[in-house]
């Protein structure tokens, strides 16, 4: 398509299409100007006819000077949902946090149907959230996306303020996992079949996240240095955005060397499988995947099965990273040092784990109590030639 000319300005307006996930075709246009950034315009659900008719009243308005710069257009909210997920937050954050927005925009959606990204007031947000059958803690995963997404729509240009600012969070109970004793500890792996076994070990001696395990590569052990980067870029990113190192003992350390020539077979059960076979070329990519070569995306399942299976209450496959972090304020590892190897963004989030308080170390801190014998025995103690 030859570019229009218009006194010395040279334009052109391609009317493009793309497929949704959902299978559906959708049409968008790109703005070509001499001298200047391609620019988008995303035309949402609308057949090819009007987006043709959409192309051509843009394209006259660019030649005789009257239009107004995409970024002012009134987009409707799911439009520019699509163009959130599209341009931004599938190429800026981690897949888990990708697939977090597209649930509760989907919701959003159907919420906000037919409004324009303008029409959305404060008042239709916080009506939408205290009508969700759902924990507050949930409500404000909601709260922070449709904040995000509004953010966006600020600085493109879209909207001048944002309706989100000034809502308060809704209140959380203090629900976390807690860490495994060691007692538990050792029941698990005592119980979990070889995968998850090794899964395990590999999370309480590094603390990642179980979003971080799923990417974690063969490539990212430097064996001869004994360390492990757990790497954030483009494609795998940790959640502060920050690749950091973690040194490997010498169990985790014989534990990955094993994990590199053999395969944790999944799901066999009796003696007439082996446990192990040899991992082949496409297997020694990601240390934990499927037969194929494959990352494994439901390790949080497998956990919480075992979890369920042993007995063990209150903790979620992300206490095995705070039993991490539980171990190395029992060694009394330097808060510091600590947050270096689990990625915290703030001391805060690492000091709130060293705080904690177990059972067992309640137990431990009663039974240093002096018992009455001891406390009897201080009568007859004599200090500088007298009984006390």
């Amino acid at each position: 398509m030859r570019p229009c000319t218009g006194g010395s300005m040279q334009v052109n307006v391609y009317l493009r299409d793309y497929i949704t996930k959902q299978g559906e075709k959708r049409y968008y246009l790109v703005i070509r100007q001499k001298g200047r950034q391609d620019r988008h315009v995303t035309l949402g659900a609308i057949g090819k006819r009007k987006a043709e008719e959409r192309r051509g009243l843009i394209l006259k308005e660019l030649l005789n000077g009257t239009y107004e710069d995409y970024r002012s257009v009134r987009l409707y909210f799911s439009e520019f949902c699509e163009k959130f997920l599209r341009e931004f937050a599938q190429g800026s954050r981690a897949l888990a946090t990708v697939r977090q927005y597209e649930y509760c925009l989907a919701q959003a959606k159907d919420r906000f149907k037919g409004l324009r990204l303008d029409q959305i007031q404060r008042e239709d947000i916080e009506v939408f959230l205290s009508e969700l059958q759902i924990q507050n803690r949930t409500k404000n995963i909601f709260l922070n996306a449709l904040r995000m997404v509004f953010r966006k729509a600020r600085e493109w240009r879209y909207l001048k303020t944002s309706p989100a600012d000034g809502i308060r969070p809704f209140k959380e109970a203090k629900v976390g996992s807690r860490s495994l004793t060691l007692k538990e500890l050792g029941l698990l792996l005592d119980a979990a079949k070889p995968r998850t076994r090794s899964l395990i070990k590999v999370m309480v001696y590094t603390g990642m996240r179980p979003g971080e395990v799923t990417q974690f590569k063969f490539e990212d052990i430097d064996w001869e240095t004994r360390q492990i980067r757990v790497v954030s870029d483009k494609v795998r990113q940790t959640k502060n955005r920050k690749t950091r190192v973690i040194p490997m003992s010498d169990d985790l350390w014989e534990e990955l060397k094993f994990l590199w020539d053999y395969y944790p077979v999944l799901h066999y059960e009796g003696s007439s499988k082996q446990s192990f076979l040899p991992r082949t070329e496409a297997q020694r990519v990601y240390v934990f995947c499927d037969p194929g070569g494959r990352p494994h995306r439901c390790i949080r399942l497998s956990l919480k099965r075992l979890f369920k299976k042993v007995g063990i209450e209150g903790v979620t496959p992300h206490g095995l990273r705070k039993t991490f972090c539980t171990l190395l304020a029992r060694n009394r590892v330097h808060p510091k040092v600590a947050q270096e190897l689990l990625g915290h963004s703030r001391m805060q989030l690492t000091m709130d784990i060293y705080t904690e308080v177990s059972d067992d170390q309640k137990t431990a801190a009663v039974a240093s109590l002096p018992t009455c014998r001891e406390l009897a025995m201080q009568k007859f103690q004599v200090v500088g030639g007298n009984k006390t």
